[in-house]
């Protein structure tokens, strides 16, 4: 009786399943390499309107007009007995009545564009002060002007 041939385990490749998993790593680097630097998607706003009478009057009364954020120029400059502040050109007695008065304002609109002008002869220390409470209070747009290289 003749045995059969048994294949040779002195040639065999290896495990067949290998090169598949060399080739599923070789793609996920590749797509993590490119995904690298692309801008996230995001939802965009979509306006559904209503069909309704009833919503198109409800949508007109929300939104009459476009609301545009007020820009409040801050301004600290030198006084007669310290540093006088100045909000919208209008003097104010002290640091407390600025706090309340941007306490109210942040309460109300935090996306107001705040100006902070400051005079050079104020002290580092007193203008940063301001700049923290703004931060406390949440604004979103604070800026400090700046003089023109001409001026």
């Amino acid at each position: 009786m003749k045995l059969p041939r048994r294949y040779n385990r002195d040639h065999d490749d290896g495990d067949p399943m290998t090169p598949m998993i060399d080739v599923v790593f070789l793609l996920l680097v590749f797509f993590i390499c490119a995904s690298v630097g692309t801008v996230a998607d995001q939802l965009l706003p979509a306006e559904l309107k209503g069909t309704t009478a009833a919503a198109t009057a409800e949508q007109s009364q929300e939104n009459p007009e476009k609301w545009e954020h007020p820009v409040i120029q801050i301004r600290l400059q030198p006084g007669t007995t310290g540093m006088t502040i100045l909000m919208d050109q209008q003097e104010l007695p002290g640091l407390d009545v600025l706090t309340d008065r941007l306490t109210r304002l942040a309460a109300v609109d935090p996306s107001s564009r705040l100006v902070l002008n400051i005079h050079d002869d104020i002290e580092v220390q007193k203008f940063i002060s301001i700049y923290d409470l703004c931060q406390r209070l949440r604004f979103r747009n604070i800026s400090f002007a700046v003089k023109s290289p001409q001026q």
